[in-house]
């Protein structure tokens, strides 16, 4: 009775009674023409649910309750924001600013996914299943601090060469945007530089150089953070050693030195490197560098090298071809020859200076030499005519004189010209001849 009382009462504003001759004859109800937002009190309902949300990231809404006896919409339904319809299945040409970041029915039949929470998308939301069933969602968008990242490899942390190697940095939680950088250690100095400016960090084909250890950070406008450390190895066959040397030719004296390296084209580390002789028809480990220094005449011989290095865990090992190396010793010609060089440049840097000191000396002579009154030097009386245009020539050492001065004297009455030895060179001084000289006594005097 005090149910159907309820009832009554609750729907008196909605009966029409109407009355005829006849009596009471129906009882109309009459319903809101639109009541899609509306929403039903019952005993136990929550009037608004409260949901956070991401900035940058995803709110899924579902259209239900959180008490016992709530309900899921089994059929699809309407979305509003503000008042305002966003969604409704039988609405396929509704459009409004969130349309493109809308998906419906991706948790649950009548479910309501927002893709890159904005800061406008906060707010009162309400789902409708039918006319009187409808709830409430009140979204919060918040800045939200972001998780440690974890960095990630595609493949196993021993990869072969050759292959495609991708790390992944990743944040699950934090505000976006997000943020990623890659970071290498390099192993001389133990320090990280940075490598890349993305989530992911790809290698294809990977190299042994990319090995080692790596890390990614991940930072929004809250936080900063680092993520694990992930360190792989690439592993490469080794290709066949070559022979690099000097000088080329393979030849040389003794003293000097013939520098073998020992080198291949792909490989990855470590590689052990061994040198062999071949000695007798046996061989001998001379080296385990890769380097070989050789500079010794009982160094002569055929020489080969060796590397070895491991891939996933097998050993192997490639040779080079052999190479002959030819150190001679020196030549008794060549120690004669150097030691024969070395005494003529001696000898032509001592005549040198023995030129310049004659030079200096003969210079010095010649000065002292010259009469005061500025008469020339002496000069040669073998072929020179006196003043009396007589030929002059010089006389032996017992005073004799040619023919053509004897008959200048016979003639003229001329006395011959003075001889005086000269440093015995036999020269005569042209200016001390008879006609140059006036004093009889004087003449006489020299003569």
């Amino acid at each position: 009775m005090l149910q159907s009382a309820l009832i009554i009462g609750l729907l008196a504003p909605l009966i029409t009674c109407l009355t005829t001759p006849a009596g009471p004859v129906a009882l109309k109800t009459v319903l809101p023409a639109s009541p899609p937002f509306v929403e039903m009190a019952r005993p136990g309902m929550s009037a608004i649910k409260v949901m956070e949300g991401v900035w940058g990231r995803n709110a899924t809404m579902t259209c239900e309750e959180d008490n016992t006896d709530s309900f899921t919409a089994k059929k699809s339904g309407c979305w509003s924001h503000k008042g305002k319809e966003i969604y409704c299945s039988e609405k396929a040409d509704l459009t409004s600013r969130l349309t493109n970041r809308l998906i419906y029915g991706k948790i649950s039949p009548s479910s309501l996914t927002i893709n890159n929470l904005q800061d406008d998308d906060a707010g009162i939301y309400m789902c409708c299943s039918d006319e009187y069933r409808c709830v409430k969602i009140s979204l919060v968008v918040k800045n939200v601090s972001i998780s440690q990242p974890v960095a990630s490899i595609n493949t196993e942390l021993l990869v072969l060469a050759g292959t495609r190697v991708q790390l992944t940095c990743h944040s699950s939680s934090g505000s976006m945007p997000i943020q990623y950088h890659w970071y290498h250690q390099d192993p001389s100095l133990g320090t990280y530089s940075m490598v890349n400016s993305d989530a992911t960090l790809v290698f294809d084909p990977c190299k042994p150089e990319n090995s080692g250890q790596y890390q990614c950070s991940a930072s929004n406008l809250i936080s900063n953070q680092t993520s694990n450390v992930l360190n792989f190895t690439v592993e490469e066959h080794l290709s066949i050693p070559y022979v690099d040397a000097d000088p080329k030719e393979l030849f040389v004296f003794e003293g000097q030195a013939v520098t073998l390296w020992c080198k291949v084209t792909a490989g990855s580390p470590p590689i052990i490197w061994t040198w062999y002789r071949v000695k007798e028809n046996r061989l001998e480990i001379v080296s385990s560098q890769q380097e070989l220094k050789l500079d010794r005449v009982q160094d002569s011989g055929p020489y080969y090298c060796q590397a070895n290095n491991s891939v996933r865990g097998m050993a192997q090992g490639q040779t080079s071809e052999k190479h002959s190396i030819h150190i001679v010793p020196k030549p008794v010609e060549f120690a004669l020859a150097e030691a024969a060089l070395a005494l003529v440049l001696l000898c032509c840097v001592t005549a040198l200076i023995l030129v310049i000191v004659w030079l200096l000396i003969w210079k010095k002579k010649a000065a002292l030499s010259k009469p005061l009154d500025g008469t020339q030097h002496p000069v040669s009386a073998k072929a020179q005519k006196n003043n009396y245009g007589t030929q002059v020539t010089a006389g032996d050492k017992k005073g004799n004189y040619g023919p053509q001065v004897m008959a200048g004297r016979k003639n003229r009455q001329l006395k011959p010209p003075v001889r005086m030895d000269y440093e015995n060179s036999g020269d005569i001084y042209t200016n001390l001849t008879p006609n140059m000289i006036q004093d009889e006594n004087t003449y006489h005097t020299l003569s």
